[in-house]
């Protein structure tokens, strides 16, 4: 099996139809970055099933379709098919070519398919992990991959051998059969809550069904009489209504007087408004003579203003008179400048020409020195050559002696560094032996530090493992409250009074204490034969005298049936001899006293058992009961099951009381369960609280330890160092030594040749002295005369030039000034003038400032009588105010006194509507329950029940209910379902009497005590009893059921347990056995392993790895260099591989890291897959692509689109243009 084609259309950047062909051996694609290249990568991923949107380098899944370009639109989905070659069968399916297929729409709509048809990812997943291609995907190893797997866990770790040896699946398995497991426990929790639930109301609810029947024809009295009582009411109260109705307006004084309110408000607003309005008019003054102020304030304050404003204008125009020199006299300093001008241009004429004199004669001294220079340089060039070779000849003399001096100062240093290389060397041998005892005692402290952290990390789980044990139980501690919470309730409502009995006690009579079941203490089983043998007793009421008894029975009437114990007289409740008590019932063969299985905490009503129990025993079977009357005959005796035996008589004794008891036992039952889980449910919180409380020191510990590891890691690795640091120091004290050894035998040559160059270059120059020419220097008297007589004529060139530029520079300055005085001079004459100008207006305005203040003045002495006028105005308009105020006040007494009145006649209106308001309001109550309760409106209840009509007679005085014997009532209960049903549509003459509202009142008050006495009264007991049956037979068969899933789920674990650890066993030591084997060869002379974390199970432990490359101490993955990492977990990819291998692997740029030893060692490994499986391989490495059998090369322009070119190592390339196939060909 390999991959055969790979057909991209609009994914990620391959835009074009893009069709990959592959061969079984090794593919490389390559290409420039951000080309495309991993985008096959990723498009192998996702046809595949890949979900994760992060995977595939996106943000999202909508990403790997092409998004567009400036030179082409985005395409609006992406498609990948890709084709695999099953001809040996790899994949479960009868096809020799399996093409698997992806599509995703940008509306986010996406499809699989399997060779055309449509597929589910599920499809897909399994299909592929059976060849061990599961969804993790481990043999695409993408980019960022193997650092992912350096940092993962050892049960992630685990995880990847799994997945290669197809093990996900059977998980998968198991860990729906387990979900199942609990989804099955929990149903079976409920069904067998709901059985004895179930079983527990089935013996009620058939002693219900007896008494339904009667209690239909009981209820129909009850509604009867009802309806009848309340349409009597309904036209009784009609008849007040219409007596109650008013024969006068009682409204008309109320107009009256509220007509004399409202003129009274008239009044009042009428006096409010000119109020307000005097006080708007007072408000005005206060506003004026505010205004009045403020002017006054301002008039005054601008009258100051004015005063200072003349004082300043004058005093600037005073000022503004003595500033400025006259144009006269700047004109005069002109006409000065202006002779100076003339003088100093006929100066700078002079110096021009006696500059232009001395440069003729400089220049005519330059030719004749010029030719002198020319005649003593070509004297000066023979003499410079002679002293050039004889310089050459003492240089050389002192490059010798300096070599020679050089020479000996290097011997000299090699022999004094060589002295001192020998103590060096013995400080380095000292320096590495310190370094080496270092490092094994760090060693010796990681191994305690090894076991310190393990012991921390054995605590940790082991309390962690507490924890959730605790909490385990903790939870199924809280289920079972909260299942007996509900049981309680339902056993609470089952062990409630009849509801007689209830409104009897409710009614708060005196001298009543309370339902005699209440007090009773019966021993559990013996619930049936402790109220057959109590009898009327059980359902009885306790009181505290005669009087009381008495009075309970008067308020139950005639016809009410009822049992009250009391004492006889005050002697006779005093305590009897205790008889012998039981605790549990009688077995199959044995009988006792009826006293010893009840008993009463008043001792009224012990003495009442005591006289009901004698001669009374429990059996606890038929045998044994009668057995006892054969010895006993005047006693009674009663089984567990109600059946009463005595002599002559035999009867099956059963009464809701009994399931009243028989509840409220079990509730006690419940109860006491529910305080013994209470406890433990405080003891578990407790525990683990505890637990908590240990657990975060232990995790301290932990981390601690760990840290410490660490930390000793690091010192393993800087004594490693260190100690690599001084051997390699050693190291190179050694060959220096030896270096030096060498340099000293080189530096004694050298000095020996430049002794012997210096003794010839001393020679050479003594040769040269002698035959050398002593001629002396020439004569330069000449030239010398020249050369002053033409610094003389320079120096004076140059004063005569800086004399010049002296002269034009004060002729220009001269001009420059002329021009400045006379333009001053106009420039005064016209700021004179503007001055003139400035100091008139400034008096004009000095005159307009003093004529302001004089007006201000005068308003301000106006605004002050104005505001005395408006302060008198003010003081008059108070008085105004006072007579306003208590006019207002007059008219508002006599409104009150008016609205008194009103309120005295609107309360008389209201008695007397609220009178009829309330027949009319009882009348609404009675049509209401007409409503509620006959079904009727009072209309239709008057014309069908009301007092104009006869009653009919509903119950007979023989239908009494428990009058039929026993074989009756059974027959009763089989068929009171039909003989329900036919009573309700049977016609027959019914007979009738004239109403009488007192005859009416005592049958309901029958029919209701008749009720009371037959208890809470289910109408559907009959279908409820079948249909809870029908329940609780279902119940029992799917218990059945689900107990025999349960098993057969059970024992599919186990089998799936067996054989996920025995296949992760083979495949953990096959990959064991292949990372040994890949790591010694990745890291010559390292150690690399696999290890459980937890050998002893097999079906949770982890997969950890350690590594040591050669030279190191460390086996820390965390410690190793980049290199080392990739390199480790390419090792342990490649075990993986090896030991189970798969169809293909695709890696994408793992030997990215790895220097040029390790990749060649990588490379090999690359060529043993290559034997058994398919490697696609992306890659920059020229070397990875030397022994690939073809190469995909990827491109990309600048339109952004990838296009791919495929090459044989021996053929042409061959672009693979769009739409067309790029095969290696």
């Amino acid at each position: 099996m390999h991959l055969k084609t790979l057909t991209l259309r609009g994914f990620k950047s391959f835009a074009s139809a893009t069709k990959l062909e592959f061969e079984p051996g090794i593919t490389c694609v390559v290409g420039p970055n951000g080309s495309g290249k991993s985008n096959v990568v990723d498009a192998l991923a996702w046809v595949m099933g890949e979900q994760g949107a992060k995977n595939l380098r996106g943000g999202k899944m909508e990403d790997v379709i092409f998004a567009g370009t400036a030179k082409k639109q985005a395409l609006g989905r992406a498609e990948v098919a890709l084709t695999i070659d099953n001809t040996d069968g790899a994949l479960p399916i009868d096809y020799t070519e399996v093409t698997i297929s992806r599509t995703l729409f940008r509306s986010g709509g996406s499809e699989y398919r399997v060779n055309g048809e449509p597929a589910r990812l599920l499809d897909i997943q399994e299909l592929l992990s059976d060849s061990g291609l599961g969804k993790e995907m481990h043999v695409i190893v993408g980019q960022g991959r193997l650092d992912a797997i350096l940092h993962a866990d050892p049960f992630e770790r685990r995880g990847f051998i799994e997945e290669a040896a197809g093990v996900l699946k059977h998980r998968k398995r198991k860990e729906k059969a387990l979900r199942k497991l609990t989804g099955l426990q929990t149903n079976l929790d409920r069904l067998a809550d709901l059985r004895a639930e179930l079983a527990r109301q089935l013996g009620p609810l058939g002693r219900q069904a007896r008494a339904a029947q009667r209690a239909q024809v009981v209820q129909a009295v009850v509604r009867d009489s009802s309806a009848r009582l309340l349409a009597d009411d309904v036209v009784r109260l009609q008849a007040r209504i219409a007596a109650t109705t008013p024969d006068h307006d009682p409204a008309q004084q109320r107009r009256a007087l509220e007509e004399e309110v409202r003129q009274l408000d008239q009044e009042i607003e009428t006096a409010e408004a000119a109020r307000t309005s005097f006080d708007a008019q007072t408000d005005a003054v206060h506003e004026s003579r505010a205004q009045i102020a403020a002017a006054h304030a301002r008039a005054t304050a601008l009258s100051q203003r004015a005063g200072d404003r003349v004082e300043m204008l004058r005093s600037a125009a005073q000022q503004q008179r003595s500033a400025g020199e006259s144009p006269d006299a700047l004109r005069e300093r002109a006409q000065r400048f202006e002779a100076e001008h003339i003088e100093a241009q006929e100066d700078a004429q002079q110096r021009s020409a006696s500059l232009q004199e001395i440069t003729d004669k400089k220049a005519d001294i330059e030719s004749r020195l010029t030719a002198a220079e020319q005649e003593l340089a070509a004297e000066r060039a023979r003499i410079a050559a002679r002293l050039r070779k004889r310089a050459e000849l003492e240089s050389g003399i002192a490059v010798a002696a300096r070599s020679l001096e050089h020479a000996e100062s290097a011997l000299s240093s090699l022999e004094k560094e060589d002295a001192g290389s020998d103590q060096a060397i013995e400080r380095a041998e000292a320096a590495v032996q310190a370094a080496q005892q270092t490092l094994t005692q760090c060693e010796a402290g990681e191994t305690r530090l090894d076991e310190t952290h393990a012991q921390a990390e054995a605590a940790v789980r082991e309390l962690t493992d507490q924890r959730a044990q605790l909490l385990e139980e903790r939870t199924s501690a809280r289920t079972a409250h909260s299942r007996l919470e509900a049981q309680a309730e339902g056993q609470r409502a089952s062990s409630r009074l009849t509801a007689g009995l209830e409104d009897l006690l409710e009614a708060d009579l005196p001298g009543l204490r309370g339902a005699v079941a209440q007090d009773l203490t019966i021993v559990p089983g013996c619930e049936l034969a402790a109220t057959a043998a109590l009898g009327t007793l059980s359902g009885a009421i306790l009181a505290t005298d005669r009087d009381a008894a008495l009075a309970a029975l008067d308020h139950v009437g005639e016809d009410g049936l009822l049992d009250v114990v009391h004492p006889e007289s005050p002697d006779a409740s005093r305590p009897t001899p205790a008889a012998p008590t039981a605790t549990e019932a009688p077995g199959p063969g044995e009988t006792v006293p009826a006293q010893a299985v009840v008993s009463a905490d008043s001792p009224d009503l012990t003495a009442a058992l005591d006289r009901a129990l004698t001669g009374v025993h429990i059996a606890g079977s038929r045998e044994s009961a009668l057995a006892h009357l054969e010895q006993h005959a005047d006693d009674t005796v009663i089984t567990l099951d109600g059946t009463v035996l005595a002599h002559g008589r035999t009867a099956r004794a059963g009464t809701p009381e009994a399931g009243q008891i028989a509840a409220r036992a079990a509730l006690d039952e419940t109860l006491a369960e529910l305080a013994g889980l209470e406890p433990r449910l405080a003891e578990l919180d407790e525990q683990i609280a505890d637990v908590d409380a240990r657990l975060v020191p232990a995790r301290q510990e932990e981390s601690q330890a760990l840290a410490a590891l660490h930390d000793s890691d690091a010192s393993i690795v800087a004594a490693g160092e260190e100690l690599a640091r001084a051997a390699g120091e050693l190291e190179r004290l050694r060959s220096r030594a030896s270096a030096t050894a060498d340099s000293i035998t080189q530096a004694r040559q050298r000095r020996d040749r430049a002794a012997a160059e210096l003794e010839g270059a001393r020679r050479a120059l003594a040769e040269a002295d002698s035959t050398e020419d002593r001629s002396e220097e020439p004569d330069t008297e000449e030239r010398d005369r020249l050369a002053d007589e033409r610094s003389a004529l320079s120096e004076r060139t140059v004063d005569a030039r800086v004399g010049l530029k002296s002269a034009q520079d004060r002729v220009g300055f001269l001009a420059d000034r002329v021009r400045a005085l006379r333009r001053q001079a106009d420039q005064e004459e016209a700021a004179r003038a503007q001055a003139a100008r400035v100091a008139e207006t400034r008096r004009r305005q000095a005159d307009g400032a003093q004529h302001i203040a004089r007006i201000a003045a005068g308003v301000a002495e106006r605004a002050g009588a104005w505001q005395r006028e408006a302060e008198e105005a003010l003081a008059l308009r108070s008085g105004e105010r006072a007579r306003l105020e208590s006019e207002v006040s007059r008219l508002r007494t006599a409104r009150a006194d008016a609205s008194t009145r009103l309120t005295q006649a609107a309360d008389k209106e209201h008695a007397a509507r609220l009178e009829r308001e309330r027949h009319l309001v009882q009348l609404e109550e009675l049509e209401r329950r007409a409503v509620e309760e006959a079904g009727l409106s009072a209309e239709n209840l008057v014309e069908q029940f009301g007092p104009h009509l006869p009653v009919p007679v509903l119950d007979p005085p023989e239908a009494k209910c428990g009058a039929a014997p026993a074989p009756q009532r059974d027959a009763e209960l089989d068929g009171a379902q039909d003989a329900t049903q036919d009573g309700e549509h049977e016609e027959t003459q019914v007979e009738t009497t004239p109403y009488v509202r007192a005859d009416v009142e005592r049958a309901l008050t029958k029919a209701k005590k008749e009720l009371a006495s037959i208890g809470q009264v289910n109408p559907l007991a009959l279908e409820e009893f079948a249909a809870l049956q029908e329940r609780h037979d279902y119940l029992e068969r799917q218990i059945t059921d689900v107990e025999q899933t349960r098993s057969e789920l059970m024992g599919l674990v186990k089998d799936v347990d067996a054989h996920v650890q025995q296949v992760f066993e083979d495949a953990f030591r096959d990959t064991q056995r292949e990372f040994a084997d890949i790591f010694s060869r990745v890291f010559p002379g390292g150690e690399g392993s696999l290890d459980l974390t937890d050998p002893d199970d097999m079906l949770t432990t982890g997969v950890e790895v350690s590594a040591r490359p050669a030279g190191k101490r460390v086996k820390r993955l965390s410690l190793l260099s980049g290199g080392e990492r990739s390199l480790v977990a390419v090792a342990m990819l490649v075990a993986i591989f090896k030991a189970r291998p798969s169809p293909f692997y695709v890696m994408d740029e793992v030997e990215a890291a790895l220097d040029d030893a390790n990749l060649s060692r990588l490379l090999t490994i690359f060529r043993e897959l290559q034997e058994s499986s398919q490697l696609i391989v992306i890659t920059h490495q020229k070397r990875t692509m030397e022994i690939a059998d073809a190469l995909y090369g990827v491109t990309m322009h600048g339109d952004g689109i990838s296009r791919v070119i495929s090459q044989r190592l021996e053929q042409e390339a061959a672009p693979a243009s769009a739409g067309q196939p790029a095969a290696a060909s």
